[in-house]
């Protein structure tokens, strides 16, 4: 039986509540103990630096992360205050709060574990993969809370939104150029490589996973959502068939039709090449009207560069040997950021990023792009409503709407 289960077109999750037990703590998390006061000499010694970390922030800053079990959700509500919802997916919902003591604000993952058939081990992989990242462009998990209902995983806030949406945006005055692009693809390779080093493969590399800390700094970049993700062992190749359709790599495409058996870690560098190739390019060449097309370009490696780009060669070089169907002969990490494209004496490329189509730029193409991803969505978003059990006729039947 083929393993479908974590593709984004599977079937909408539908939640009951239900009469059965609610699941053990997979978390291991310990309620709140009273700490020992400590001497007078070390109180002492220490009291201004501490005072003024726990005024100025919840968490410790050292990347510890802060795990206790409550006896309800209320003693949640009594740290944080809601601020307002930052998106709802089929097992969890992500909000928006503020501790009330530091007014510092943070992201909160939410999940009920009260609620059929969801996918708890998402959150738990999630946690666990967090718990050892500690790395400048991958979001911080702060703290982990436990009622017996919900799982809590407060996280850091990242407010600018995805990085390809904003450099789309007509609101970003920074020039749309190839060193630019240059700039964020060398800060996503290395969150990825400090990844690989830790051995954890993210396994959905994609437009959405990629945000901005702050919407007026493009430097600050965010690898989100982690909750594919798993360590890996160089002898053992991985299995489950996981991601999203559009961005999958060749070796992800053959496991889900059955045609092989396992992949390593080079997937994340295919995730990698197509990111540059749609932000040096403004398209995906993979993207068909079909998922059974867009499979099969996949499969067959069926892309290539348009003619008349303002593409660099040593660009188009990179972006080639990542998106290669042998994952044996892409480069890693380590060896992508060594190419010409990123070396101190390539040639600079400040000029904006031009198509071959006359007065036609590389962002407005980027525009057109997230514009058909936002219809995309909302039409699923409209067929998951539409299906859904609240919505199901008299006779226990949905109306389906072609996506």
């Amino acid at each position: 039986k083929r393993a479908r289960l974590r593709l984004g077109m599977e079937k909408p999750r539908q939640f009951r509540r239900t009469s059965k037990e609610i699941p053990p703590s997979p978390f291991d998390l310990r309620p709140r103990e009273v700490a020992t006061p400590p001497d007078k000499e070390d109180y002492a010694e220490d009291s201004e630096r501490d005072d003024n970390e726990k005024e100025n922030h919840a968490y410790p800053v050292d990347g510890t992360v802060h795990c206790e079990a409550l006896e309800g959700d209320r003693p949640f509500w009594k740290i944080f205050t809601d601020v307002r919802s930052l998106g709802k997916g089929h097992f969890a919902k992500v909000e928006q709060v503020r501790h009330r003591e530091t007014s510092e604000d943070f992201a909160v993952k939410i999940l009920d574990k009260t609620l059929d058939d969801n996918d708890v081990n998402d959150l738990i992989r999630e946690f666990t993969m967090l718990k050892n990242l500690t790395h400048q462009n991958i979001v911080r998990l702060y703290a982990a809370y436990e009622s017996p209902r919900i799982l809590y995983l407060v996280m850091e806030l990242a407010t600018g939104g995805e990085l390809v949406q904003r450099l789309g945006s007509n609101d970003v005055t920074e020039v749309y150029s190839e060193d630019a692009m240059k700039r964020h693809m060398r800060t996503i390779i290395e969150a990825v490589q400090y990844m690989h080093s830790k051995s954890i493969a993210h396994r959905d590399l994609k437009p959405e996973n990629v945000l901005l800390s702050d919407a007026t700094d493009l430097s600050t970049i965010k690898i989100v959502d982690l909750g594919l993700s798993r360590f890996f062992d160089a002898s053992k190749p991985m299995r489950t068939v996981c991601g999203t359709h559009k961005y999958l790599a060749p070796e992800l495409v053959e496991c889900d039709r059955g045609t092989l058996r396992g992949y390593d870690k080079a997937i994340d560098m295919w995730g990698v090449g197509l990111l540059a190739y749609i932000m040096l390019f403004g398209f995906n060449p993979f993207a068909k009207s079909s998922q059974r097309e867009t499979h099969n370009a996949i499969l067959r490696c069926s892309w290539s560069f348009p003619e008349g780009y303002s593409v660099s060669a040593d660009a188009q070089d990179l972006i080639s040997q990542l998106m290669v169907k042998v994952p044996s002969q892409r480069l890693t990490a380590d060896a992508a950021l060594h190419t010409a494209w990123f070396s101190p004496n390539a040639p600079r490329s400040p000029g904006s990023l031009m198509t071959s189509e006359p007065s036609r730029s590389v962002k407005d193409k980027l525009s057109e792009f997230n514009r058909e991803r936002v219809l995309s969505k909302a039409i699923k978003g409209a067929y998951r409503r539409v299906t859904s059990p609240r919505n199901a006729t008299a006779a226990g039947t949905a109306t389906k709407v072609s996506v």
